[in-house]
């Protein structure tokens, strides 16, 4: 079993040579003891040293008096350096209970104190990810005081005088190591100056994730248990404040891994004893960062008026994988307290406290109490379907059923349940800033998958009313498709057709897949039956309201194409028919390309493939109208460009000149106005044209200087190189009587 190991300690380093070869760039090697002389020369290129309050960095001698030297300023040449620290960070290493686990030990900076140099008491930030421990070196020194002091429980324990009371300081090198959150200071120097060198020690991150080592680590058990609904009445679920303090970096990047002491030495008590119990019983962990928000609100006579209280927990694997955050949880987790310790003393130590907005007349202003702990969360892993319901995100409740499919009816309506709560919790406690909290793309695929085995029609209709979201321009809609074809494929249409059709119907276009994409996508995957039928019916409606513009240049045609050839129903391919026929020729490449594809290897009587050879003569003249326009030479005339805002400049736009000023076109009041315009119509798609717009003011007259570009000149030489190609095909397939217009 791994120790707890000791919270401070220090002495001689005797495995350091006394004299370090320490060398600083413009002051060159330095002697120890250090001398007056050498130590203002070495202060001469240091910065006065810094320290950290709430979120922000200051300097005030009273807190700290003392100068600093960033490490890669300095190089220890003694070769014997290096190799004595490799030494004392494997005794560290020993004596902090990490004997298995490799550490990797930084230079962090050098410190100089002078007479009245002094650190009041105070709690250092993890400077490196996983950072454990911090190791003061100090040479060999004569100066008095400055005795570094490590307090537990806010109370001093732990004095190092690194050699002075045994008259060892001035002859050898001494160390003194405590955590890297234990609160420290150090008193004053009252004669001479001290000289130290900080370093950190870190848990190596090239070292397995979970953290584990030698005999402590061992592989997790998988969880066969399909009855993960149920749950006994005993309940041997807990939460375990963690000790120290630990950066989110650390937690992601080591997991497990980032414990330290007697955060480490626990948690390897519970896995060892998880070994042991009957698979039953067997216990599944995670790692929470439980978080209080308590806002107070001032209104002049200080911090004194609760205005609210909020909590929130994220989750980590023990690999550190983050697994998402909840907030407004009303169900309590199982919370241990070992040292008996009461609610305030658990949580004072861990504040932060920020101030969210000013005052403003009469208003005061709020202040935030940020407390922040890591714990260690356990349960038995034949209640983690019902545990993570309550507590942890509805993704990580929705895969975990997901884990022990088949599931029934009953237990997805226990999960739609608890989403509805989950969403009414989270919306609860959203800011004005933050948008609504909705059902996410991974929930929405899980359940789809649990849905196709869970033979109840009622729970798919419900999901498809209730927790679908939208079918239409949402991220991620594509892997949807093949879960909602199964679902499709094993339920009867007339059971769920109304709210899968409603569904549809109702899907707002925000982004990603439109609906009519996603209805074209599943229903080219059923086979013939009533559910294609019906979505080729939805799928006619859907492209009746679509504009010829958007329609025949979708990255859908080809696959519209597809479904109006295969529907036993003519209706929806005659309907593409004529329309193809009376569109704008611009419009028609896409459609004759995969129309092309299709005559031939159709039938020589099948009327569909004819419709290709309908259009094609239409786009030809126009691809040979459009090469010749593009084959002159360059000019500054836009002839088609678009600028709907003002018919003057739009007509410039479309002229010969390079340049002009709106000063007659477009009145400003002032220069701020005609930045403001220029900079709307330089972020506005530019139709046709390339311009760039620059506001200026000359004699208190504001106006924008319209200047033409060569861009929209060299798009279209790029579309001639693709004109030139699809005219060569069309005409050596269809039309060899035209001659030889390619390239």
């Amino acid at each position: 079993m791994s120790t707890q190991g000791e919270y401070s300690f220090g002495g001689l380093a005797d495995t350091l040579p006394a004299v370090s070869g320490l060398f600083v760039d413009g002051v060159g090697t330095i002697l120890t003891p250090l001398c007056a002389e050498q130590a203002e020369k070495l202060i001469a290129v240091c910065k006065k040293s810094p320290f950290g309050h709430n979120l922000d960095t200051k300097m005030d001698e009273n807190v700290r008096k003392s100068w600093q030297l960033e490490a890669n300023l300095a190089q220890f040449k003694n070769p014997l350096w290096q190799a004595g620290i490799d030494k004392l960070r494997k005794v560290i290493a020993d004596r902090l209970g990490y004997a298995d686990v490799p550490l990797e030990c930084v230079l962090y900076k050098l410190l100089v104190y002078g007479e009245g140099g002094h650190f009041v008491k105070h709690q250092d930030t993890e400077k490196e990810d996983g950072m454990i421990t911090t190791l003061v070196v100090q040479p060999p020194s004569v100066h008095e005081g400055g005795d570094l002091v490590v307090y537990r429980d806010g109370k001093p324990a732990y004095r190092h005088d690194f050699g002075k009371a045994d008259g060892s300081a001035a002859y050898a090198p001494h160390y003194a190591v405590h955590y890297a959150d234990a609160e420290h200071a150090l008193e004053k120097v009252t004669k001479g100056f001290r000289r130290s060198g900080v370093l950190d020690l870190s848990a190596d991150d090239k070292k397995d994730k979970d953290g584990k080592g030698g005999e402590a680590k061992k592989e997790e058990k998988k969880d066969d248990d399909k009855d993960a609904v149920v749950k006994d009445d005993e309940d041997d679920s807990f939460a375990l404040l963690l000790d120290h303090e630990y950066t989110m970096n650390s937690i992601i990047n080591l997991g497990s891994g980032a414990f330290k002491g007697i955060d480490r030495a626990r948690f390897h008590a519970l896995e060892e004893a998880n070994a042991l119990v009957a698979p039953e019983k067997k216990l599944r962990f995670f790692i929470a960062q439980l978080v209080h928000d308590v806002r107070y609100y001032n209104d002049g006579g200080g911090f004194n008026k609760k205005e609210g209280h909020r909590e929130s927990i994220t989750w980590y694997s023990l690999t550190g994988e983050e697994l998402g955050k909840v907030r407004g949880i009303t169900q309590k987790l199982n919370l241990l307290n070992p040292g008996h310790e009461a609610f305030e003393e658990l949580w004072w130590r861990y504040g932060i406290r920020t101030k969210e907005g000013g005052y403003t007349g009469n208003a005061g202003s709020t202040e935030i109490t940020t407390y922040a702990r890591y714990a260690i969360v356990a349960w038995r892993m034949a209640d983690h379907v019902e545990k993570a319901l309550r507590f942890m995100p509805i993704d990580v409740a929705a895969d975990a059923m997901h884990g022990h499919k088949p599931v029934d009816g009953a237990a997805l309506r226990t999960l739609f349940g608890r989403a509805t709560i989950r969403l009414k919790d989270e919306n609860g406690y959203r800011e004005d800033w933050e948008s609504e909290y909705t059902l996410s793309r991974k929930f929405r695929e899980v359940v789809c998958d649990l849905l196709v085995d869970a033979g109840d029609p009622s729970v798919v209709s419900l999901f498809f009313k209730d927790y679908c979201g939208t079918l239409g321009y949402m991220e991620g809609d594509e892997a949807l498709v093949l879960s909602i074809t199964k679902i499709l494929r094993a339920y009867d249409w007339g059971e769920i057709g109304d709210a899968v059709s409603k569904k549809f119907r109702d899907s707002v276009d925000e982004g990603g897949l439109s609906a009519l994409e996603m209805i074209l996508r599943v229903a080219d995957g059923l086979d013939s039956g009533a559910a294609q039928k019906a979505l080729y019916d939805m799928a006619g409606k859907q492209t009746a309201t679509i504009k010829d513009e958007e329609l025949f240049v979708s990255s859908y045609i080809g696959l519209l194409w597809k479904v109006a050839i295969d529907c036993a129903d003519k209706t929806l391919f005659d309907t593409m028919a004529n329309r193809l026929k009376n569109a704008d020729p611009s419009l028609l490449g896409p459609s004759i390309q995969y129309l092309s594809q299709y005559e031939s290897s159709a039938d020589e009587k099948d009327e569909k493939a004819a419709v290709v050879v309908s259009v094609v003569p239409k786009r030809i003249k126009w691809l040979k109208d459009q090469i010749e326009v593009l084959e002159k030479p360059f000019s500054w005339e836009m002839r088609e460009a678009q600028f709907p805002d003002n018919a003057e400049i739009q007509s410039f736009l479309r002229g010969p000149e390079e340049s002009m000023e709106t000063k007659e076109a477009k009145k400003f009041d002032n220069l701020q106005e005609a930045g403001k315009y220029a900079a709307k119509w330089m972020n506005e798609k530019q139709t046709k044209c390339s311009f760039e717009m620059e506001a200026h003011e000359k004699e208190g007259e504001a106006s924008v200087t319209i200047t033409k570009t060569r861009d929209w000149f060299l798009k279209q030489q790029s579309d001639l190189v693709l004109y030139r190609k699809e005219l060569r095909r069309l005409v050596d397939r269809y039309d060899n009587s035209s001659g030889d217009d390619g390239e």
